[in-house]
């Protein structure tokens, strides 16, 4: 794969930027590129499996970088791969290089669940990756492979410290599943002490493909309650879009935070858009997907058709996920893998 087809653009947008009714400026872009993954997370799909994307649905990673490209001239400035696993997708480290070599310099970053990701880290790292986020949902081998449901727990924890041995970013998100590893939490603390590092404690969010509610879940509110009820907390500084509270804990190195997601706490901030690995854009996580942008590619319309069906959709956009949500009725019944994670 190569940059010759995408033409030269300014550091600067070159087209209006992405504003949407509420007025909140769209920034961030969220890119699935496979809805395949190596791991059968509980809060994330049925044991069997979701129904897989045929692979003539699936964006090509040349029409990917097109979108991509197109994006950052209308003010795009964080592009994160995701999938599904991003790294079971042959050609992907390729990708994220090119995206980073945009003449928009985007930042390029990637969520992962760590199986494979050793062996990719020197390119990534030569292709100007320098942050990663990692998903890590236990410790303990036991119970990490109750909630995958795979082997492999091993060549996760290793990748955590090959990354910090590299000196790149890290942020290790867990999704705290009450009576499963919520009694970890301290634990996960633990990693910041010495690690110049970050764990982000996630809400469990209705997204298994399966329909079917947790047995029993946990808000932002009690995952604060009780980090502030063992640890000395003070707040960081964060961007005012941020989707996650962040806090040093006195004494330590690292940074933790929390993440309400389904709590829906900063949607009248939130500057970020998701294409699907099925190339349909979405502007909230729990809302339906709309323009199929692949599409649009495949049928040879030009980019100021497909930027004027982004501007189309993006003028739809509800105020927050609540409502979005209301006016979608497959929540639950889509994997993460299927919308993005």
């Amino acid at each position: 794969m190569s940059l010759n087809n995408v033409r030269p653009l300014e550091a600067t947008p070159t087209r209006e930027p992405l504003v949407d009714p509420q007025g909140r400026v769209l920034n961030y872009l969220r890119v699935a590129v496979t809805d395949r993954c190596n791991l059968r997370c509980r809060y994330c799909m049925p044991l069997e499996g979701i129904e897989q994307i045929p692979h003539h649905e699936v964006m090509t990673l040349e029409e990917t970088l097109r979108l991509c490209s197109l994006f950052t001239e209308l003010g795009i400035r964080k592009i994160r791969v995701t999938g599904g696993e991003p790294l079971v997708r042959k050609g992907v480290v390729g990708l994220m290089s090119c995206l980073a070599q945009l003449p928009a310099r985007p930042e390029v970053l990637l969520t992962t669940n760590g199986l494979v990701l050793e062996e990719h880290l020197e390119e990534l790292k030569a292709g100007g990756i320098r942050r990663i986020n990692l998903s890590l949902d236990s410790l303990k081998t036991d119970t990490w492979t109750e909630i995958t449901r795979r082997k492999g727990f091993d060549k996760v924890r290793g990748a955590v410290d090959r990354v910090l041995e590299m000196g790149l970013g890290l942020k290790i998100n867990v999704v705290v599943l009450p009576g499963i590893n919520d009694e970890e939490i301290p634990d996960f603390v633990e990693l910041t002490r010495n690690k110049r590092l970050t764990v982000r404690f996630i809400e469990p969010m209705p997204f298994d493909g399966a329909g079917k509610a947790l047995d029993e879940t946990i808000d932002g509110e009690e995952i604060m309650l009780r980090l502030r009820g063992k640890y000395e907390l003070s707040p960081v500084d964060q961007p005012t879009d941020a989707v996650d509270k962040l806090f040093t804990v006195r004494g330590f190195t690292g940074t933790v935070g929390v993440i309400s997601g389904h709590s829906r706490t900063f949607c009248s901030t939130c500057s970020r858009l998701r294409i699907d690995a099925r190339g349909r854009l979405r502007t909230c996580l729990y809302g339906a997907p709309g323009a199929n942008l692949m599409e649009m590619m495949r049928e040879g319309r030009s980019d100021d058709e497909i930027v004027a069906a982004i501007k189309t959709e993006i003028s739809f956009r509800f105020p927050d996920g609540k409502k979005a949500e209301l006016a979608h009725h497959l929540v639950g019944l889509e994997s993460m893998a299927s919308i993005g994670g």
